[in-house]
């Protein structure tokens, strides 16, 4: 069994519905960046493995918004949960949580759930890479190995602009001596005089001098999609295999064009079976598209099937999913969909 999998049959908390967590505490790692610890206010356990996020849903006044985030906790504390959040300049997310998300205060979530993470990956050697606040499943992968004694073999190489943007700075040095065979190499693109860690750009000619047995390992990693972009193509110039090679990413930039499709094509009937409200979801739209279109609201936050928000049962009908990360293959089986990613084939109908 894999040593990061999370333990079945120990959860009270249901990862599948809105569940409420209440703010535990909360401090500051950098000038922008805060960490909040949340524990199911029915006092449940929460069970989840290295890599999960979870949904988090937020009243705005003007609208209720839902966003998603890498827990930064050890899985090992099943009580509680955290989330680390970089106050983005003007994100009205990032600045509500920093603002209003205080001890005692509550927050509606749902999940665990993701498939990003050593218990899920091929290899017994791993390479950790992290930009800015991507470094969040990396703690939690780390944190989880120190306080289940895991014998995790690591290269953790993070980058932030700045030593003062380092997160968990202070705590890393304490993660390595708790696990000997991981090794952490911050990287400071602007540093001063003072700072003792590698310094400049990462790029391929820096990851290669970093991490020699490069090839040897299963990257995992998590930043900015310009960063996870630059590493990607390092990584398969290094010779990482596709299939050792991992990312997760909320930064949502403009969404995978789909392929063509017949303009001309009569829509197709969507159906919700419970509400019995129902809606034309036009050729190349997806469901949820058609449905917000349409006035009707869905559960929803990356739009690009990775969190998992807006998984519904279909009861019939057919259609085509551009991506399924959020989904386990039992559960494409049984007849789940990714409604933000799904573009109906035939008219469809839905368990909602």
């Amino acid at each position: 069994m894999n040593p990061f999998a999370a333990p079945a049959g120990r959860g009270a908390w249901r990862p599948d519905r809105w569940g409420t967590l209440t703010c535990r505490a909360v401090w500051d790692e950098t000038h922008d960046v805060r960490t909040f610890l949340l524990a199911p206010t029915d006092g449940a356990r929460i069970v989840y493995e290295p890599g999960q996020f979870m949904t988090f849903r937020l009243d705005l006044g003007e609208e209720v918004v839902e966003r998603s985030y890498t827990l930064a906790s050890s899985a090992a504390a099943d009580r509680a949960v955290a989330i680390t959040v970089k106050r983005k300049p003007g994100g009205l997310v990032s600045g509500h949580l920093h603002d209003t998300l205080v001890p005692g205060a509550t927050i509606e979530a749902m999940g665990p759930a993701g498939r990003f993470g050593p218990a899920r990956a091929d290899g017994d050697k791993f390479l950790l890479l992290s930009a800015g606040s991507g470094i969040t499943p990396m703690l939690s992968v780390v944190r989880t190995a120190a306080d289940l004694g895991i014998a995790l073999d690591a290269v953790f190489v993070h980058a932030a602009r700045k030593p003062d943007d380092m997160i968990a700075a202070h705590e890393l040095a304490a993660l390595a001596r708790r696990v000997p065979k991981v090794r952490i190499v911050p990287v400071a693109s602007r540093a001063n005089g003072s700072w003792a860690g590698a310094k400049g750009r990462l790029d391929r000619d820096r990851l290669a001098a970093l991490v020699p047995d490069l090839a040897e390992r299963t990257v995992l990693t998590c930043g900015p999609e310009g960063f996870m972009a630059a590493m990607r193509a390092a990584a398969a110039e290094l010779g990482v295999p596709p299939g050792r090679y991992h990312e997760e990413s909320f930064d949502f930039g403009a969404l995978e064009q789909s392929a063509p499709v017949d303009e001309s094509a009569p829509a197709k009937r969507v159906t919700f079976a419970k509400s019995g409200k129902s809606f034309d979801c036009p050729p190349g739209m997806t469901i949820l598209a058609a449905a917000k279109a349409a006035g009707i609201a869905m559960p929803s936050s990356c739009t690009r099937g990775i969190c998992g928000t807006c998984k519904c049962l279909k009861v019939s009908g057919k259609v085509a999913m551009s991506h399924t990360d959020a989904l386990r293959q039992r559960e494409i089986d049984r007849g789940f969909i990714l409604p933000c990613s799904s573009r109906p084939e035939t008219d469809v109908v839905i368990d909602r």
